[in-house]
């Protein structure tokens, strides 16, 4: 199982909210990495986040699911970026996002931050398992 990504593009073509094509099933954890073009934290947080991501599959492959959204950039064209700002919500890059799908709200935030450091975000995407697990038995 690897990292999937989405181009902002594409996503922005779905019909449906961003967040509930991101994170369509209840009871998964959905990891989101908002990234662009010639971000150096981007550049820097991309190992770090794949090695985490390696990590927590081998104990819950099954109910974790690592997404990258690639937003295109260049000083020249910015219109993307701006956009994907208005849909996604978001300011600096890269932001993570922990998703989980509810059966009454579809996909709700779980945690939102800019560059965390990846034990912040490892011990938030453990509660956001807990909390998934818990939406998975009312459904």
């Amino acid at each position: 199982m690897t990292t999937s990504v989405v181009e902002f593009s594409e996503l922005e073509k779905r019909g449906k909210s961003p967040l509930d094509f991101l994170a369509p099933r209840i009871g998964k954890v959905y990891v989101v990495a908002i990234t662009r073009d010639g971000c150096p934290a981007c550049k820097k947080q991309k190992p770090k986040l794949d090695r985490l991501a390696a990590t927590l599959r081998e104990q819950h492959a099954d109910r974790l699911v690592f997404t990258r959204v690639h937003v295109k950039y260049s000083p020249d064209l910015q219109e993307e970026s701006l956009r994907s700002k208005d849909v996604l919500r978001h300011y600096f890059y890269p932001t993570n996002l922990i998703l989980i799908k509810s059966r009454d709200r579809g996909a709700i935030e779980f945690y939102r931050s800019t560059a965390p450091d990846m034990r912040e975000l490892h011990r938030n995407i453990e509660k956001a398992l807990r909390v998934a697990e818990f939406f998975d038995k009312k459904s």
